[in-house]
């Protein structure tokens, strides 16, 4: 579940030019190098838990921050990096209630 959040993200957030390449949302928005997420994708490996907390967190900030600008269009990029914050939030949140039940 996280996962398809996560490559969600990355689409959209490549698509408001918020990131240019799977490098860029390694480093940027993953906290990772460059190679990380690039490496997930040709394994089919998930982020790792580090990684999804590290996207969650810049979302979040990214989201605030932009969220109060004068301008319509870097309110809306705001507005998509709280959405997908949300989003990412929960599906952590129910993986690690999934893996407690376990």
């Amino acid at each position: 579940m996280t996962n398809d959040v996560v490559d969600f993200a990355f689409k959209e957030l490549q698509r408001l030019g918020q990131c240019r390449s799977r490098s860029d949302f390694s480093c940027d928005w993953l906290g990772r190098e460059k190679s990380y997420y690039r490496s997930l994708k040709s394994k089919g490996l998930k982020p790792s838990i580090d990684a999804q907390v590290n996207l969650a967190a810049k979302l979040r900030e990214v989201g605030m921050c932009f969220g109060t600008s004068q301008y319509p269009a870097v309110v809306e990029i705001g507005q998509t990096c709280l959405k997908f914050y949300g989003e990412l939030l929960d599906a952590l949140l129910t993986d690690a209630r999934l893996s407690a039940a376990n």
